[in-house]
């Protein structure tokens, strides 16, 4: 198969349609050829990190995090979440935990890779592997086959190491019973409220804001400024010049022909007996026994089975009856879905057994399968072929004038020279962008744009199939401007500062009282909170910090230490009740908790391993990514 698939090999850019597969290799730090670039963004262990690499990794990472939050992933969110050190520090541990794996000399066998291919859902039609949609995704996009079969040998030999090390990871019983209490502990307290708002009597006077001022002034900096010149270069402007032949039309119908399926589903419901994976003989056989007796019972005349299911099921779906609703033939497990897909409307299975245990299956309906017509679709496909070669020119131009300004010390006259059209912004701040710069480009363009020394010219920069050539023209640095300038701003948070130290001092004094072994004072409104859990069940009036600090508080000690700066002011928080749980309901539970202490573990013991790996390795990074050491 290994072989056939290369003598048919083509070329793919991996996109949205093998988006799943491009996450799993660009969060487990996967890229292309390590050589592919010219240029090193780090070196680990003398192995060269390309800029190629990095781009790749970056971009997909942000439009993964982009479809998690639907669309919304701002410039700001990039930065909070370090998307760029996300990115080069993945590669890193990917590059690290491989070549650990060469050094235990583990290997994936080429049926391994095989295997793993034949098996992506992407690559089959009816539930079956199709060589042909295969070349015809291959034909239509990017990489050689040779380098998706690397980059899937790399995942896979990856899996292998991290299966190797967290293997030994073991919980006890005793271990799970301590999560349980944890979790369940539950606590109340009393707390007195200090609220700054509510000091209508304090006043600042100018002295006051002065001092206030003098001491703040970092607060009130203006935003630094930047002006650009640039040359954009959109696939909107090269739309009209493209024009695509139905003969290409019906090829791209064809390499996409899954995207116009909808695949045969079912819809049923279940009633699941569990059987642990260490299970004994004699505990399997009373599990058969058990699903036997069930399916009796679901089979018997006016038999209800939602109720059996919400009664008798050990899975997740019972609470709603067991009903599983539509899903095609890849979703479930494979035993599962042969059965279910071979049985009858209304029917209702003998047990059935998968890895999850023993199951009795009632399909409620058929869905068959559906595909649009190349007529239905034409014109879809149409406009999305126009728009890569529209997008494919806007980028060859761009390489092209890139090639011409290429050393320029001014991008504008360069511009002339070569008949280009170049505009230049006015003063912009990171976070408002040039207003010469259309829709959601000026934010991106500001960001890159503050990331240029004075006169420098960018690369090639591509925003949604947008592309600019960008310098800098000039920087404004950011300065703390004169009291009167912001005068009014400075006034309203000054007297916040002196309204929140009276509210913090009167915290502080009772807190004092308390600590003395005396009651909240007569007068003092107090708050009794009812009983929660560390996760905040139950207390959905106190603030966060509030319930955190009731958890470290006891008999001996039943004072929190200090005032409570929160969301509502500055709390004072004496316990009132703690109650540790029983075992009651741990065995509902116990094997959730179980599950959710391994892979705590195995995470703690895999971060631990691969900072380990660290350690003793030879990191070298861009200075850019210089940060990434220190934290």
């Amino acid at each position: 198969m290994l072989q056939m698939m290369r003598d048919n090999a083509g070329s793919w850019i991996i996109k949205i349609l093998l988006g799943v597969i491009v996450l799993v290799f660009i969060f487990l730090g996967l890229g292309p050829d390590r050589n592919s670039g010219n240029s090193i963004v780090a070196e680990v262990n003398k192995a060269v990190i390309s800029w190629d690499d990095y781009r790749l990794a970056y971009n997909e990472l942000v439009e993964g995090y982009r479809r998690q939050l639907g669309g919304n992933l701002s410039q700001e969110m990039i930065k909070m979440f370090r998307l760029r050190e996300q990115a080069l520090e993945s590669l890193i541990t990917s590059e690290l935990m491989t070549q650990e794996a060469e050094r235990l000399k583990l290997q994936v066998t080429d049926k391994e890779l095989e295997q793993a291919i034949t098996e992506l859902p992407y690559f089959k039609r009816d539930g079956v592997f199709d060589m042909t949609l295969y070349e015809a995704l291959l034909r239509q996009n990017g990489l050689t086959v040779p380098q998706f079969e690397a980059q899937q040998r790399k995942a896979m030999l990856i899996s292998k190491l991290r299966s190797m090390v967290e293997s030994g990871v073991q919980v006890t019983d005793g271990e799970v019973q301590e999560l349980y209490k944890y979790k369940n502990t539950e606590a109340s307290v009393r707390y007195a409220l200090f609220d700054p708002a509510s000091y209508a009597d304090v006043t600042v006077d100018d002295d006051y804001v002065t001092t206030y001022f003098a001491e703040n002034g970092e607060r009130y900096k203006t935003d630094p400024e930047a002006r650009i010149a640039f040359m954009r270069f959109s696939r909107d402007d090269f739309r009209n010049g493209v024009s695509v032949s139905d003969e290409e039309v019906a090829d791209a119908y064809e390499a996409n022909l899954a995207r116009y399926q909808t695949p045969e589903t079912v819809e049923a419901s279940h009633i699941l007996i569990k059987v642990a994976d260490e299970a004994t003989d004699e505990e399997e056989a009373a599990a058969r026994k058990r699903a036997d007796e069930v399916y009796a019972k679901a089979t018997a005349e006016g038999a209800d089975f939602a109720e059996l299911a919400k009664t008798l099921s050990e899975g997740p779906s019972a609470k709603d009856g067991g009903r599983l609703g539509a899903f095609d033939r890849s979703s479930m497990v494979k035993p599962f879905a042969d059965k279910a897909f071979a049985m009858a409307e209304g029917e209702i299975s003998e047990p059935v057994r998968t890895q999850f245990g023993w199951h009795v299956i009632k399909l409620e309906k058929k869905n068959p399968a559906t595909e649009k017509s190349l007529a239905e679709v034409s014109d879809e496909i149409r406009q999305g072929l126009v728009d890569e070669q529209a997008e494919a020119d806007a980028y060859a131009a761009s390489e092209n004038a890139f090639d011409m300004v290429l050393g320029s010390d001014n991008l504008k006259e360069a511009g002339e020279t070569a008949e280009l059209p170049v505009t230049e912004s006015a003063f912009f701040t990171r976070w408002k962008g040039p207003e010469t710069v259309p829709g959601v480009d000026r934010m991106r363009i500001a960001k890159d744009a503050f990331d240029l020394e004075v006169g420098g010219v960018s690369d090639i920069l591509e925003y949604n199939g947008t592309y600019y050539i960008v310098q800098l023209m000039e920087k404004k640095e950011s300065v703390v401007p004169e009291l009167t300038a912001v005068k009014e701003a400075v006034q309203a948070d000054a007297l916040s500062q002196a309204k929140a130290q009276k509210a913090e001092a009167e915290a502080a004094a009772l807190l004092a009282l308390l600590k003395e072994g005396k009651d909240f004072p007569e007068g003092t409104k107090v708050t009794e909170s009812p009983m929660f859990t560390r996760d905040g069940k139950g207390a959905d009036a106190l603030d966060r910090k509030v319930v955190e600090a009731a958890f470290g508080l006891n008999a001996e000690e039943p004072v929190a230490g200090e005032v409570i700066s929160g969301n509502g002011g500055y709390y004072v928080v004496a316990l009132k009740e703690k109650k540790i749980p029983g075992l009651d309901g741990y065995p509902e539970v116990s094997e959730d908790l179980k599950a959710e202490l391994l892979n705590r573990k195995r995470s703690d013991v895999l971060s631990k391993w691969v900072e380990e790996l660290r350690n003793a390795a030879e990191i070298k990074r861009d200075p850019r990514f210089a940060s990434a050491d220190a934290e």
